[in-house]
């Protein structure tokens, strides 16, 4: 990931996260905005309005920030673990995406995206990649901490096994 600091006027860093950047045939920068082939416009640096700033930042909010994602599989999923089935209060529910009982699952694990079809190169194929895969809801799933040591520790034997039968 190619991530730049600018300075601005008031000194304050900002970060920009270029791989969503856009260019077009010429080289110049277009809109961040998923689907928009207009240019960036004052005041905005990587934007060409307020609107489709709102709408990238929605979309990328919904889509990558990962802690959402947690968030939305562990109220899908009641708090529950899908495997022990023991159920943990959500009287908490602001912090659970940061509770250290509950974890999101990835039925299906990450490390096998190239063999699902994916791939990582292109910022496309990592939109892609990461909505379709990583962070699809069917293939999260809640899981205690304990219940998530014993799958992922299956997981890893398995692989093991299978790599020292080759």
């Amino acid at each position: 990931m190619d991530i730049r600091s600018v300075d601005n006027i008031s000194s304050k860093k900002i970060v920009y996260i270029e791989e969503f950047d856009k260019r077009d045939t010429e080289g110049n920068l277009l809109c961040r905005n998923i689907g928009c082939i207009n240019h960036p416009g004052r005041p905005y640096r990587r934007y060409c309005s307020k609107k489709c700033n709102k709408e990238f930042r929605r979309w990328y909010y919904n889509n990558f920030y990962w802690d959402n994602v947690r968030l939305k599989i562990f109220k899908r999923d009641r708090y529950t673990c899908q495997i022990c089935k023991i159920n943990y209060s959500c009287r908490r529910h602001k912090w659970f995406n940061r509770h250290r009982n509950l974890e999101c699952d990835h039925i299906v694990p990450k490390s096998l995206f190239e063999q699902r079809g994916y791939k990582f190169d292109t910022l496309e194929n990592k939109v892609k990649a990461t909505i379709e895969f990583f962070h699809n809801p069917s293939n999260l799933r809640t899981l205690c901490y304990h219940c998530h040591r014993r799958v992922t520790a299956g997981y890893l034997r398995a692989k093991h096994d299978l790599t020292k039968q080759k």
